[in-house]
């Protein structure tokens, strides 16, 4: 009895993860994962992402694309052999989803995202130095007020869950959240300006001192 039941629980979880949306299991597991656990560490995982804003971000994909200068900049980097930007995915990524968004009809999107969001949340890991951790910890829980730096959990909850369109960052990359912090800094986010009011003052060694945090709740 036993046994059968040791049997039958992975039968279940692998059908349960083989019920995933068409667009799921044919476009958007390639980069997160059927279950939002993505292993590439510049994408978002989407585990237990509120629906809602999961929806809002693939729908920014059909927002015109960046003036040419970034295109060019990044032709730039291509042809010198320059590593990933941290705050940026290659074009190729971003055409991806652009298309992605504008070929997939409103109702299959929000399948979509439904489904990352009944997923499990990503788990935390990582590791890393001590002194960093503690850092990043500090930034997240208290902020920091000689930079006019405010708390993190304010807004992204105790335990980095998530609240309303304020998203789940516990488990997170920190590759994905170091770069979106760059982003942010930069004003390149024009959907969250609180974020860039917040973030504005934060340097580049405390931006990454967070992200390892979060990686690791």
């Amino acid at each position: 009895m036993i046994a059968a039941m040791a049997v039958a629980l992975p039968l279940c979880a692998q059908q349960n993860k083989w019920a995933a949306p068409h667009v799921v299991t044919v476009y958007c597991s390639g980069c997160h994962g059927v279950d939002g656990n993505s292993q590439l560490p510049y994408f978002p995982k989407l585990g237990g992402m509120d629906a809602a804003y999961a929806e809002k971000k693939i729908l920014a994909f059909k927002e015109p694309a960046g003036p040419p200068v970034d295109e060019l900049l990044w032709w730039t980097l291509k042809a010198i052999g320059a590593k990933k930007d941290p705050g940026n995915v290659t074009r190729e990524e971003r055409i991806h989803m652009e298309g992605v968004a504008h070929a997939a009809k409103p109702e299959v999107l929000k399948e979509a995202a439904e489904w990352y969001a009944k997923q499990p949340g990503a788990r935390g890991h990582g590791g890393g130095d001590k002194a960093l951790l503690a850092e990043g910890e500090s930034l997240f829980t208290v902020g920091l007020q000689s930079q006019k730096i405010l708390p993190c959990q304010t807004c992204h909850g105790p335990n980095a869950e998530g609240k309303g369109m304020a998203p789940r960052l516990a488990g997170q990359n920190a590759e994905y959240t170091e770069g979106q912090l760059v982003k942010f800094r930069k004003g390149d986010r024009s959907h969250a300006p609180e974020m860039t009011m917040v973030t504005r003052d934060l340097d580049p060694a405390q931006a990454h001192a967070a992200a390892l945090y979060l990686q690791s709740k």
